[in-house]
């Protein structure tokens, strides 16, 4: 037997390079799928003689699971809801009829997607309880208040800074209900981490360009985000919280959110025909207008004395003014039925020297802060979060510094 020798090249004695395996997705998908980076699987029509070449294009599973309508052709916006998901999310057919209760739309359990489908992937896991909390949250937020819940419930399966603020808000207001019975209760553990989850997963988004379809989530985000920040406070004891803290605190933060929350309303524009937003405009506008166009008659007379008002004083020349006949106007309702406009105006359209004053802890400006925590929180629940400590705080604190101050002892809600 002969036996061959074999000689080897250059390129034979190489070692071998293990190759790593190639996704690749479909060239034929849709616009969602290439946006989400997964493989287009699509649906053939049953009955179909549709050739390779046909300009009508199948239905994507991963576009019919995920709720989207497939945008092949250019006139389909990106990630657009399609009809059968919003009618399972309203659960419902469309109805202009108030309904006694809103049923919460059916929920991933697991939501798994990027971030507005541009940034990194983020996965959110949604167990037995946070589904339950989330759907008490629902139901308050559907049948108390004119605000497209639904849509807004939707967008937070897509994008997961809008579901951490919404669980965030979710385990707040079970912490609301509670609130009676277990008074000065602080933020919980899960609370905090959603929160901050979702600042720091929306500040990511924000420094990206912002898309036209991102407009509604990102004005739901800092919609839910300043409540979050109004009700972030953790001292229990009243005599420990602001105003006895420095007012650098971070419990203040939420009296510096309005610029902000102001900017990205302009940059959002929830005003516009075609946002989710666009039927509630009027409470927007309704909350940045003066309540009365006359001045001082419309504020009472003990506020008018104490603010040291005279028949020149207007909203604009006197910091008080603006706050006094916010109050004033909260007296012609039952706490309980308060319009929330009405209740918000005192900080949506405040003077901007009264948030100084506020800060700086001037004894009037306590006094007007504590006299709106006294109307309005049997009519708000999360200011009622907040009011539960720092009510009690300002009236100790007026107490201890300005108890010489007969005026302000007097107007000082008696309950505390």
């Amino acid at each position: 037997m002969s036996t061959k020798t074999a000689t080897l090249t250059d390129t034979d004695k190489r070692v071998p390079v293990k190759k790593s395996r190639v996704f690749r997705r479909s060239r034929g998908g849709c616009r969602n799928c290439k946006l989400r980076k997964i493989k287009a699987s699509p649906i053939p029509s049953r009955g179909s003689n549709m050739s390779p070449n046909s300009s009508t294009k199948p239905q994507c599973r991963c576009c019919l699971s995920f709720g989207v309508v497939c945008n092949y052709g250019i006139n389909i916006p990106d990630l657009l809801p399609s009809k059968e998901a919003h009618s399972q999310w309203a659960g419902t057919t469309y109805d202009a009829r108030p309904r006694a209760k809103a049923p919460i739309p059916p929920l991933k359990q697991r939501i798994s997607s990027q971030v507005a489908s541009r940034t990194s992937s983020v996965t959110i896991e949604l167990d037995a309880r946070s589904m339950r909390i989330i759907t008490q949250f629902y139901e308050e937020i559907k049948t108390r208040f004119e605000f497209p819940a639904t849509d807004v419930f939707q967008f937070a399966q897509s994008y997961p800074f809008l579901m951490h603020a919404t669980l965030a808000l979710s385990l707040a207001h079970e912490r609301s209900l509670i609130s009676t019975s277990k008074p000065n209760q602080g933020r919980t553990v899960s609370e905090m981490k959603h929160f901050l989850q979702c600042t720091t997963l929306f500040q990511r988004h924000l420094r990206e360009d912002i898309h036209p379809v991102d407009r509604d989530p990102i004005w739901a985000t800092a919609s839910w985000l300043s409540i979050l920040l109004f009700i972030a406070i953790d001292e229990n004891d009243p005599s420990k919280a602001w105003p006895f803290k420095g007012s650098e605190t971070a419990d203040m933060d939420w009296l510096r959110m309005g610029d902000t929350k102001w900017k990205l309303f302009q940059l959002t524009n929830p005003n516009r025909p075609e946002s989710i937003f666009y039927p509630i405009s009027n409470l927007y506008a309704q909350m940045r207008t003066n309540i009365a166009a006359s001045g001082i008659d419309s504020i009472s007379p003990s506020l008018y004395e104490v603010c040291g008002l005279d028949g020149s004083s207007r909203h604009d020349t006197n910091p008080y003014f603006q706050a006094a006949q916010t109050i004033t106007n909260l007296g012609n309702f039952e706490p309980s039925k308060i319009p929330f406009p009405a209740a918000m105006s005192f900080i949506t359209h405040g003077h901007p020297d009264f948030k100084v004053l506020l800060l700086n802890k001037d004894p009037v400006a306590l006094l007007l802060h504590a006299l709106w925590y006294s109307r309005v929180r049997k009519s708000v629940w999360w200011i009622n979060l907040r009011a539960i400590t720092e009510l009690k705080a300002i009236c100790l604190y007026l107490r201890e510094h300005y108890s010489e101050n007969a005026l302000i002892m007097e107007l000082l809600p008696s309950d505390y």
